[in-house]
């Protein structure tokens, strides 16, 4: 085995079609479960620490605490997977998920919250590296956008389904429900994780002392030409902390508003992935973060609903054609050996979640400072700004010809 810890972890041959194919439904069926339970709770939490008099900021630090746990993890993911496996990794990571929400309704003080959200947060980071690499892996990099758009199109109706239903049943005070729910679908990751195959830890690595400089030094050089996809995804996660943490708090047309965020999302990833392998990344990422910082802004319309209502849906389109197309650009940066792949999808995640984290925190200061009429624009700017910066340091498009009527 090769000292690089995020090198493939399942020694084994190709898998036949039929394990493929087990591989990928579990795949799917774990990213709805995981990320309906994330939504669900992401929606509610902030209402049930306000209610807990913790206050906006006690609401925005609950997100951020869970999205930093998430990142403290997520470096360590290859080295998890390679000693685990698949299967083993990805059921560890539903039960950090999900077993903390059976604990949540015992739980009033922020420090409690704090704490479970963090352990939360480790179940979360393991689970979305594993998602976005066990994905790419099972497909070849033609067809690797329309992968992705089906995989973030079940994270989108995770999303249509977990964000609003979250922020109903906490308005509704109805807490023990949603928990409950919460935990529910995270056990769907343990059910996901029997569509792998199961695998003995590898030998270990030869040499630890000698290969790691050598693997950090390789790890640096390859995250160098993911650096402008990899920051205007932080800055669109950014955006999307700030939307669905405080809007909750801002609008009473939240929850209708939301739905048609995560709505659009779904027909936006599929649609952007179809794109993607025919146009290239670069093509589809310039005009999507145009949409999502426009939807964004509108965030801003907290007492017109229908303007509130079309600015989400604009967020969510854009919002899901810059995840694909940020993460197809990390993984050909990156190449398609399997280690790669590994440091591309560490990477793109930490930036989502780190983006995610960002905007949660930063978001409540400056929304008790200035309103909604200054957070949403200013998040949007931001957003903005991000854009010029990657088109300074962009390179040529990844796709000279765009042949829309090109088959499968």
């Amino acid at each position: 085995m090769s000292a690089d810890p995020s090198a493939s972890t399942d020694r084994c041959p190709a898998p036949s079609a039929g394990r493929r194919r087990a591989a990928i439904a579990g795949a799917l069926i774990a990213a709805f479960g995981g990320f309906a339970s994330f939504n669900l709770m992401l929606s509610a939490m902030p209402a049930y620490a306000v209610r807990s008099g913790a206050g906006p900021s006690g609401a925005g630090a609950l997100t951020a605490t869970l999205m930093a746990a998430t990142l403290v993890v997520q470096p360590f993911t290859p080295w998890l997977f390679a000693r685990l496996g698949r299967r083993h990794a990805l059921a560890m990571s539903g039960a950090l998920l999900g077993l903390p929400c059976t604990v949540v309704p015992a739980a009033s003080t922020l420090p409690a919250l704090t704490g479970l959200a963090a352990v939360r947060g480790l179940g979360f980071g393991v689970f979305v590296v594993a998602g976005v690499t066990f994905t790419a892996e099972l497909f070849p990099s033609g067809s690797r956008g329309r992968a992705i758009g089906w995989y973030g199109a079940v994270v989108g109706v995770a999303g249509v389904l977990g964000a609003p239903l979250g922020i109903a049943l906490a308005r509704q005070e109805a807490y023990t429900l949603t928990f409950a729910l919460a935990t529910g679908t995270a056990a769907l990751v343990l059910v996901g994780s029997f569509g792998f195959p199961r695998a003995a830890a590898p030998a270990r690595p030869a040499g630890p002392r000698s290969g790691r400089p050598r693997t950090l030094h390789g790890t640096w050089r390859s995250l160098r030409p993911m650096a402008g996809p990899l920051m205007v995804e932080t800055a669109s996660t950014t955006a999307y902390g700030v939307v669905f943490t405080f809007l909750p708090l801002t609008a009473s047309a939240a929850p209708g508003a939301l739905l048609a965020a995560q709505a659009s999302t779904v027909v936006s990833r599929l649609g952007a992935g179809w794109l993607i392998d025919r146009c290239g990344g670069r093509r589809v990422l310039i005009p999507a973060v145009v949409v999502t910082t426009l939807g964004t802004a509108a965030g801003a319309a907290s007492h017109e609903p229908a303007l509130l209502l079309a600015g989400t849906a604009l967020f969510g389109a854009g919002f899901g054609a810059v995840q694909s197309a940020t993460l197809v650009l990390a993984m050909q940066a990156a190449g398609d050996r399997p280690a790669a792949l590994g440091v591309a999808g560490v990477a793109w995640n930490v930036a989502f979640d780190g983006g995610t984290g960002i905007g949660s925190l930063a978001g409540g200061p400056l929304l008790a400072i200035g309103g909604p009429s200054t957070l949403f624009p200013a998040t949007a700017a931001v957003l903005a700004a991000f854009l010029l910066l990657d088109l300074r340091t962009a390179h040529v498009p990844d796709s000279e010809n765009c042949d829309l009527s090109q088959g499968d």
